[in-house]
């Protein structure tokens, strides 16, 4: 399952529909607001406590920011578990952006924004 979170609907939708031609369209999320993915994520996490989504994350987003998200995520399910595990996937080329990142156990990459073939393929390979 991928879960997207980015407040912009035509990045977001690209993504989706590049991720959908390898999975099914139920396991691919979209949040536009942050701050429902967490309550929904929440949710999962007691309804199928075993599940472990890929995380897309886009850093820029007016309602809450992605580090913002990031650290909610991880009180709420620490990264200890091993779970929920994210990518960032943003406009920003930004050394400091990509050096945050890295310090994040959660996050396992850091891919640029637009959404390509090889973002795609990527993605296939976690999802297998």
């Amino acid at each position: 399952m991928i879960i997207i979170i980015d407040d912009d609907p035509i990045s977001s939708k690209i993504a989706a529909l590049s991720i959908k031609k390898g999975i099914p369209e139920e396991q691919c999320i979209i949040f536009n607001n942050p701050e429902v993915a967490l309550k929904d994520i929440e949710e999962l996490k007691i309804a199928q406590p075993l599940l472990n989504p890929l995380l897309l994350i886009d850093i820029n987003m007016p309602e809450m920011t992605g580090w913002e998200f990031i650290e909610a995520l991880n009180i709420l399910i620490p990264e200890s578990e091993n779970r929920y595990l994210g990518m960032i996937l943003s406009s920003s080329v930004d050394p400091a952006d990509i050096d945050k990142a890295k310090s994040y156990q959660r996050i396992i990459q850091f891919l640029t924004k637009p959404f390509t073939l090889e973002t795609t393929q990527l993605l296939r390979e976690f999802l297998v």
